[in-house]
């Protein structure tokens, strides 16, 4: 069985992927843009690779962060746990990291990298579904470069933090 009683071809056809834990789990629409080659932008020093490690690590300062979460850990008291769970001072450290990343995304950028790697949402989900004008294919190109610069800044600074820390 693969996930819910379903078999693995059942699974696969309707997205799921195995991980190296041998858990099933969705797609994320990062991954499906990668498969789809959106996030390929010719003339950049960066691959699509290295563009979808930025948003999955974007993504898991994000939830490691504990902003998912109605109530977030209290800023001025911090524990340490020594069991497998984030702590409080473990996710204050991916808060901070989250933070630091989004401020060095431009505003313009930002809308589309988060509701792509945030929230997981396709891009074209919030326009109308059969306008195929040249103004909105015009627009969901944009929006694809849009997504790909700000990943492109969001690696520039993951790399740049990796360099001051070794």
């Amino acid at each position: 069985m693969a996930h819910n009683g379903m078999s693995a071809a059942t699974a696969k056809r309707r997205g799921y992927v195995l991980d190296e834990n041998g858990i099933w789990r969705k797609k994320t629409v990062l991954e499906k843009y990668f498969e789809e080659g959106y996030l390929e932008l010719e003339g950049s020093p960066f691959s699509a690779e290295q563009r979808k490690k930025a948003g999955e690590i974007l993504s898991r300062d994000y939830y490691l962060g504990n902003y998912n979460k109605l109530q977030s850990s209290k800023l001025f008291k911090l524990g340490i746990r020594t069991t497998g769970n984030v702590g409080e001072d473990t996710a204050m450290y991916y808060k901070e990291r989250y933070l630091h990343a989004v401020k060095n995304i431009p505003y313009e950028f930002w809308p589309t990298v988060y509701k792509v790697c945030i929230e997981d949402t396709r891009i074209d989900q919030f326009e109308e579904k059969n306008d195929n004008s040249l103004k909105t294919k015009n627009k969901y190109y944009c929006l694809k470069v849009f997504l790909c610069l700000g990943l492109e800044r969001l690696l520039k600074y993951y790399l740049q933090k990796n360099k001051k820390s070794s």
